[in-house]
């Protein structure tokens, strides 16, 4: 088969989209790991609970409440913002900080059960129905000057807009602000940042709070393109990003969302050129073979030491 530029640079503006909520993802699941030490399994389910919400909410107000669509879509994601801040509030303040500084399994039990939990209150709430928003913004935009140039639906190029600034936003408060350098603290050595004067337990609120408020803002931008969150995306989307971010081994946020935002534009690659019944078993299988090959180097290198 001839290589076709053009084809390959839509297959590239086609990933854009879907790199950028992997990358918002991630970045919201380091920061949250790097303070709480402690993996959380729900993190995917916010995203998915945020979108469920605001299918469910626009349906409501359109065909119940008999709201226009801009309306009923406006009501959508007020009720989505408001159900999904009290459930991250609940989440942040009453159950993870009890977690954090006991075993590992106790968390991720925790937060297995709290992403079911949110599974099952969309699913039963919808009652076991895939809802479906009309088409938003779909009319396309060229990204560049010629013919041939690539193009994306006027939704996607305002969803990248909105995660790139969100990304650069946090990055820039968490690099510049007193907020951001007692976060740093408290990831470094909590007991430390709480010898220092931090209130460690009130930076760990505050940080599974911001990152589960940008895992439901993906999911509710990620609704407006897609039309739709079925019930299992958020294991889906979870799984993915904690692979990534172990494959990355946990550095930095910033860092972690660059590797997502690869991951995505992969994905869009294997679905332009290769079989898609083979791209999860392909994905999943490089991903764990990186962790087994950074696992084999970590030991060498622990060997080495000692």
């Amino acid at each position: 088969m001839d290589f076709n530029p053009a084809y390959f640079w839509q297959i590239l503006a086609n990933g854009l989209h879907n790199g950028a909520l992997y990358a918002l993802l991630a970045y919201g699941y380091v920061l949250m790991l790097t303070v709480t030490q402690r993996t959380n399994l729900a993190h995917g389910a916010i995203f998915a609970f945020a979108g469920q919400i605001l299918v469910l909410a626009t349906s409501l107000a359109y065909h119940t409440l008999l709201f226009t669509f801009s309306g009923a879509l406006g009501f959508g994601i007020l009720s989505a913002a408001v159900i999904t801040a009290i459930v991250v509030v609940v989440m942040a303040r009453e159950v993870l900080p009890k977690f954090v500084g006991r075993s590992p399994n106790m968390t991720i039990v925790a937060t297995l059960a709290i992403a079911i939990m949110l599974m099952e209150a969309a699913r039963l709430a919808a009652d076991g129905r895939d809802l479906w928003l009309a088409p938003v913004l779909q009319m396309r935009v060229e990204l560049g000057l010629s013919d041939s140039a690539p193009s994306i639906a006027a939704v996607q190029l305002l969803n990248l807009c909105v995660i790139f600034t969100l990304l650069l936003g946090v990055e820039l408060w968490l690099l510049r602000s007193m907020v951001g350098r007692s976060i740093r603290a408290v990831a470094d050595d909590a007991g430390a940042a709480a010898l220092g004067g931090v209130n460690a337990r009130g930076i760990v609120v505050l940080t599974i709070g911001l990152a589960s408020a940008l895992a439901a803002v993906g999911g509710m931008l990620a609704v407006l393109y897609f039309g739709n969150m079925s019930f299992g995306s958020g294991l889906t989307y979870g799984l993915k990003v904690l692979f990534i971010s172990a494959a990355g081994g946990f550095s930095r946020p910033l860092f972690a969302a660059a590797g997502a935002f690869v991951f995505g534009e992969a994905e869009a690659m294997w679905d332009g050129y290769l079989p898609i019944i083979w791209r999860e078993p392909a994905f999943y299988s490089g991903l764990a073979l990186i962790l087994c090959l950074r696992g084999n180097s970590q030991v060498m290198v622990h060997k080495k030491i000692v």
